[in-house]
């Protein structure tokens, strides 16, 4: 290991959490990608051991390449949950880390927000107010309902752990057998067609993979439940927006939320601005304000057993994706 550790932190938002770095580990050096600076040039001048990176508007995901590439970079903390922005990397010359579970707590409560939302029917109150309509309606509570969680990672754990709060029976699916403390029954990945009859609330909680893109297609869809409400907060390849257009328009499902989309910023143009029962928001589950220095924290614990040679956490595995 280097005598002098050298991070550089690419990233063009709040920045302050920089302070507290430099506080903790006197003896480190970090610098942050200057806003003349291209990534390259930022690798020439710091020549960075470690690199702790950002997606944003001015740092997209192919910028982030020429970290894994760099000479001397052992180490490369994403500082998002998702690496999908990143192509296959040599894992015996680089550690690849990312912050998955982070933001776990916030993203679960956009979730259990929709959930409430969908199954008070919100929604159909607000036109309702808008027309001034009165038009009472029964609801069922919660604790009668059953919720599909696929994807029991740091997210999909915590979004169980708040729905069996209200008492629902709550079904999983991991690739893994690795129990979960708030799930009633865990269900192998490959049967998810045969549970999703049972459940009223789906929702999706897992990396964007070559195995997960499309996964909530035609097929899927078709074998919800018509009462049933679909949520997608993880990436917008797992849903086949047509397909779920298609099924909120015939009624096939009762409703949907998502946060993330094929395309972003999602373009003026696309269907999903009118299709009902379709409940959006623009990518920002996660963002809850401070994220930055939850992320920075993270990173700080990990960059501690960096030093010390101890395994860090949350390594990824190019050959997984995840």
């Amino acid at each position: 290991m280097p005598s002098q550790q050298r991070t550089l932190i690419v990233h063009d938002g709040p920045n302050d959490y920089i302070e507290g770095l430099k506080t903790q580990f006197p003896d480190h050096r970090f610098e942050l990608c200057l806003e003349n600076e291209t990534v390259d040039d930022a690798i020439t001048r710091v020549d960075p051991t470690v690199a702790l990176a950002f997606r944003s508007g001015r740092f997209p995901g192919p910028a982030h390449i020429h970290l894994l590439n760099a000479p001397n970079i052992k180490w490369f903390q994403s500082g998002g949950a998702g690496i999908d922005h990143l192509p296959h990397w040599n894992k015996s010359a680089l550690t690849v880390t990312n912050a998955a579970g982070v933001s776990g707590k916030y993203m679960a409560e956009t979730v259990m927000g929709a959930v409430l939302l969908m199954n008070f029917g919100f929604p159909k109150f607000i036109e309702d107010q808008r027309n001034r309509i009165w038009d009472p309606q029964d609801w069922t509570s919660l604790d009668q309902k059953t919720a599909l969680v696929i994807g029991l990672g740091g997210i999909g754990s915590r979004v169980a752990e708040r729905l069996k709060l209200f008492g629902m029976q709550v079904l999983g699916t991991r690739n893994s057998s690795k129990t979960c403390d708030h799930v009633d029954a865990l269900i192998p990945m490959s049967d998810i067609l045969g549970a999703l009859p049972q459940a009223d609330f789906v929702c999706i909680h897992v990396p964007n993979t070559k195995m997960t893109q499309n996964l909530v297609n035609k097929t899927f869809l078709t074998a919800m439940k018509p009462s049933a409400r679909l949520i997608n907060t993880a990436r917008g390849a797992q849903v086949d927006e047509g397909a779920l257009i298609e099924a909120l328009r015939t009624g096939q499902i009762s409703g949907a939320y998502i946060d993330v989309y094929d395309k972003e910023p999602l373009p003026q143009n696309s269907p999903l601005w009118d299709t009902p029962n379709l409940i959006m928001s623009p990518h920002v589950s996660d963002q809850i304000a401070g994220w930055e220095k939850n992320s920075a924290k993270f990173f700080g614990e990990n960059f501690k057993r960096y030093l010390k040679g101890f395994p860090l956490h949350n390594v990824c595995n190019p050959d997984l994706g995840y």
